[in-house]
């Protein structure tokens, strides 16, 4: 019986020295007095890795909220590791891994418990934030266009010499290809927003993949531009359909400033919620559909929150301006 004990413990000790020693992942519960950089900062991270990875709709913390840490990206070097086996282990090509580690002068000669940097992986899971090094934010609007608040929008948008990102519905763009081509020949960005709006948590694959090319042959036959930017009604989707939809070539956005026009709030009410949650490569989320008169605060906030911002120093960027900061 030690015996079999015995050969176990070795087993298993062999196995974890095999796979070396990753850098664990971490959970973080917000203190009083806590930002996003100071915690990014802390962890040696950028601000938008924090927040994409914990899928944040919200600038603002709260204190005892719980963030989970990513992986620190270290691998520390056991004993038979050569470059080429580590990189079969991380997943990564020999030049990534020789890339990331330029401080070793000789990548035959390492040995055991050295630290090792992983490369950076590229980011494809949804995008709630963009680059924090700059001071620049994303106006968003979503459901349109339509010929109520959508001219208003426009209108607003040329008097402040503002671009925004538009993410559209196909069967909007159907009834409405002139503002589509208005939306675009001004000098904004479209995004694709489904053909009806539905919950794509309810699809199939065939149905997800169905409503979404559609929208985008109708964007493309209308302003000549393919799209390869989504976003999900009510910003819900499972990882897997995100990784469907990354097969496809899209890249999928949420935001990180909910204005909550939507449910019918005031200018107030939005400036309230917008101006303290306010970031470097935030994402504002904002409205255009026919549904009452439930945008009316938002057409009267607008001008003033694009007054506010750009008195904070921030310079408004289209989506594709955003990610490539």
């Amino acid at each position: 019986m030690k015996k079999k004990w015995f050969g176990f413990i070795a087993a298993l000790l062999i196995s974890i020295l095999s796979f070396g020693n990753f850098a664990q992942a971490a959970s973080y519960t917000v203190q009083p007095g806590d930002t996003l950089w100071k915690i990014a900062s802390k962890n040696q991270m950028t601000v938008e890795k924090l927040v994409n990875h914990n899928k944040l709709t919200s600038t603002l913390l709260l204190v005892g909220q719980t963030l989970d840490i990513p992986e620190s990206g270290t691998y520390k070097v056991v004993w038979g590791d050569t470059f080429y086996k580590i990189s079969v282990k991380l997943g990564v090509s020999m030049t990534q891994l020789i890339q990331a580690n330029l401080q070793i002068n000789d990548p035959n000669q390492i040995y055991p418990g050295q630290i090792l940097n992983i490369p950076e992986k590229p980011y494809t899971g949804m995008i709630y934030m963009g680059s924090h090094s700059k001071k620049v934010i994303a106006l968003t609007f979503d459901d349109g266009p339509e010929d109520v608040y959508t001219p208003q929008i426009l209108n607003i948008l040329k008097a402040k010499n503002v671009k925004a990102t538009f993410f559209v519905m196909g069967q909007q763009v159907r009834a409405y290809p002139h503002l589509l081509k208005q939306i675009h020949s001004e000098g904004h960005a479209l995004g694709n927003h489904t053909w009806y709006h539905p919950d794509v948590r309810t699809l199939t694959d065939a149905q997800l993949t169905q409503t979404v090319q559609s929208t985008t042959d109708e964007i493309e036959k209308i302003t000549g531009v393919k799209v390869d930017l989504f976003r999900p009604p009510y910003g819900a989707i499972h990882d897997s359909q995100i990784e469907t939809l990354n097969k496809l070539g899209y890249r999928s956005i949420s935001w990180t400033i909910d204005s909550y026009d939507w449910s019918g709030a005031s200018a107030n009410e939005i400036l309230s919620r917008v101006k303290p949650r306010a970031v470097s490569g935030g994402i504002v989320l904002l409205h255009n559909f026919k549904d009452g008169r439930k945008l009316d605060g938002m057409i009267e906030a607008l001008p003033e929150m694009i007054d506010y911002l750009r008195s904070q120093g921030y310079e408004f960027v289209t989506i594709p301006e955003l990610l490539a900061k």
